[in-house]
């Protein structure tokens, strides 16, 4: 081809190249979505991802040898718990869900005698098992814990296998649905937190590190658009920072801010109340969302939240 190019005279390689240029231009144009149209696109993915049901499973005392499972509904806020003759009931119940997560899950759910067909099944057992530390010159095995407590700061997330296996051959229901219920806490914590940032952390000593996941769907909005969005609207936000918020009042621990300018990894926010400006890594925000309009003095909120938690 390079030999044949070379040949032709100079004028018609002049007279070809023009309307190849010409027609680049118009394929350009064609396949170029409006704006409009992608927003509108945009747009119904996120209420699909909204509507979206979510379960998280904590089975014990393994994936293949289920005895006790706790569900937790995420959109419902509701945490079940189905232990030995009540397992053959889950199935059915986990027929109304669209996104189904847990330790090793698909063993989980083939245990179970579940077909998840075109449901999106999260894994939220690490694919990596072990990291070499450089800086701290030793190799960190990867367990579920580990990264719970170092992206939830949930000090013993799961239950001690002893324990367990205990509860299981004495019967104790009660204690078992106690601790699996707390557990699947644990999970739907790193869970939001994976979905919101695209990662979670593995912290070991001196190492902070994120790791990648792919568990958010399509519509899932994350922790850097919704900031985006913030500081284009100018609009308050409430921001867990820190740690994992509780599940019974999850937004009691938040801060009314507004955003005034991001520079990841640190977004640079602003009290009301105070008026003062603070730096935030953006690794350390658990939760975000847009304040209502309407929504009420921050400082009143947060008084009604202490009373709230304060009745028997």
């Amino acid at each position: 081809m390079r030999r044949a190019v070379r040949g032709l005279p100079q004028a018609v390689l002049v007279e070809r190249e023009q309307p190849a240029a010409s027609e680049m231009r118009c394929v350009v144009r064609r396949v170029d979505p409006e704006p409009d149209a992608a927003l509108r696109r945009r747009a119904e993915l996120e209420e699909i991802a909204r509507m979206a049901r979510r379960a998280i499973l904590r089975v014990v005392p393994s994936a293949k040898n289920p005895q006790a499972v706790a569900m937790l509904d995420v959109g419902q806020r509701l945490i079940q718990t189905f232990i030995g003759r009540e397992l053959a009931e889950l199935a059915g119940v986990l027929e109304r869900f669209d996104v189904i997560a847990g330790l090793d899950i698909r063993d989980t759910l083939r245990a179970l005698g579940f077909d998840a067909g075109r449901r999106q099944v999260v894994e939220l057992e690490p694919l990596q098992k072990s990291r070499r530390l450089r800086r701290a010159g030793r190799t960190a095995q990867i367990t579920p814990e580990l990264l719970i407590a170092g992206t939830t700061r949930i000090r013993c997330p799961l239950g001690e296998p002893e324990l367990v296996a205990r509860y299981l051959s004495e019967g104790d229901h009660r204690r078992i649905a106690r601790r699996i219920k707390n557990d699947a806490k644990a999970l739907h914590a790193l869970y939001r937190y994976g979905v919101l940032h695209g990662a979670v952390r593995l912290r070991s000593g001196l190492v902070d590190e994120m790791l990648a996941t792919d568990w958010a769907m399509p519509g899932d909005v994350s922790v850097r658009e919704q900031l985006k969005r913030a500081h284009e609207k100018d609009a308050d936000v409430d921001l867990v920072v820190g740690r994992a918020p509780g599940w019974v009042d999850p937004w009691w621990p938040a801060r009314r801010v507004r955003v005034l300018d991001i520079r990841f990894p640190e977004v640079v926010v602003i009290r009301n109340e105070r008026g003062t400006e603070v730096a935030v890594a953006t690794h350390e925000i658990q939760a975000i969302r847009l304040a209502a309009e309407d929504a009420e003095p921050w400082s009143l909120h947060r008084t009604r939240a202490r009373t709230h938690r304060n009745k028997p």
